[in-house]
């Protein structure tokens, strides 16, 4: 089965900060060793639905698309899952797997943690 991954960021005004995103999904490459497609909900391109297109037209049966959103807000609750939702009638044929966000996880604070005990000098 031809799956794809989608790594789903907010996007920004600002080009700095969708360049980031960029850069996450090529580390998510890297680590995975495998193709992560980085796509925006508003403001920059692609958006979900012209990545999501692109993958099925190149032959794609399942997409993973994970949400690079820290917590569980309306874009993760509600928005998402509606843009979702009309993707997966236009291509019922395709299976669409939503992961979790990044959520409350023990690495997020983990990471939390190194930055305040960079900016305390530590």
């Amino acid at each position: 089965m031809n799956t794809e991954i989608i790594l789903l960021g907010h996007g920004s005004r600002r080009k700095e900060a969708n360049e980031s995103l960029l850069e996450v999904g090529q580390k998510v490459s890297e680590i995975l060793d495998r193709e992560v497609t980085p796509a925006f909900m508003a403001h920059w391109e692609p958006s979900l639905p012209e990545t999501v297109e692109a993958k099925v037209t190149a032959g794609a049966q399942k997409i993973i698309i994970m949400p690079l959103f820290l917590f569980r807000g309306m874009h993760v609750t509600v928005d998402i899952h509606e843009e979702v939702r009309e993707i997966q009638e236009k291509y019922p044929e395709v299976e669409i797997v939503f992961t979790s966000e990044l959520g409350a996880d023990d690495s997020i604070a983990f990471l939390a943690s190194l930055r305040i005990k960079e900016a305390l000098g530590v």
